[in-house]
């Protein structure tokens, strides 16, 4: 088991980010929760029921460098050294034609899904050489948009093609620290964000249409490679971008 081990999971509440708390605490990991969401941790609790002993849920977003400060002082407090990250905290904005687009739509997508990613990794890999931490992962969530593009998203595939470009190089950086850095490219998932296209029939016959495998992927099974990723298992990949998609990528 691994229980002297622990992972920090951003938007660990719902979706992905649940999944991945629910993965890490099942194999013996502590694990703290960044979340902004007003009832994470009412949420957390009824979810997890029975595992949430190992368990720290602190309020912080991700979008203002003091909370996410002020949440790895809770960290210190509790004594606990995180050695893995997952950056799961992740907007998907309305999609738009880039002429139609709302500056605050198009700054507050940037300020999560890719400054956040930037501010909490950079507080973590701080508060992980302060405490001389002996190895450690680190797994952004970018996404099949992190390598493509399609019409109407251009804020979100800047993010996730920022996302992908960003852990290339911190991989670069930290390698010698035996810190490795990678992201993961996630196609369709069943989460709250894609609720409103798990919904809408045509989009789901195009997107089928497209995926080899023809179904989309529960969250607990990207949770199973960011695991992955995060373990011994894994321990010569860095640098890495790997899709999680269905085969979309390929057809």
């Amino acid at each position: 088991m691994n229980n002297n081990l622990t992972a920090l999971i951003t938007g660990g509440a719902s979706g992905i980010g649940l999944e991945s708390t629910k993965r890490f605490l099942q194999e013996g990991f502590k694990v703290v929760v960044f979340d902004s969401a007003q009832d994470a941790e009412e949420k957390l609790k009824i979810k997890l029921k029975s595992i949430t002993k190992n368990l720290l849920i602190v309020s912080v977003d991700v979008t203002n460098y003091q909370s996410i400060i002020d949440g790895f002082g809770k960290i210190k407090k509790a004594d606990l050294k995180p050695n893995v990250l997952v950056n799961s905290a992740g907007i998907s904005p309305p999609t738009n034609a880039l002429h139609e687009y709302s500056i605050d739509d198009w700054n507050r997508c940037i300020d999560i899904n890719l400054t956040g990613t930037f501010m909490v990794t950079k507080e973590f890999i701080s508060y992980f050489l302060d405490t001389k931490v002996d190895h450690g992962s680190i797994i952004n969530i970018s996404s099949i948009m992190g390598v493509t593009a399609s019409a109407a998203q251009a804020v979100y595939s800047a993010t996730k093609h920022g996302v992908v470009g960003f852990t290339k190089s911190v991989a670069q950086d930290y390698a010698h620290k035996n810190l490795r850095v990678n992201a993961i490219g996630p196609g369709v998932i069943e989460t709250p964000m894609t609720e409103g296209v798990l919904n809408d029939d045509n989009v789901m016959n195009a997107l089928l249409s497209r995926i080899p495998l023809k179904r989309v992927a529960k969250a607990s099974e990207v949770a199973n490679l960011i695991y992955f990723l995060a373990s011994d298992e894994a321990s010569y990949i860095t640098g890495a971008y790997i899709p999680i998609d269905g085969g979309y990528l390929s057809s």
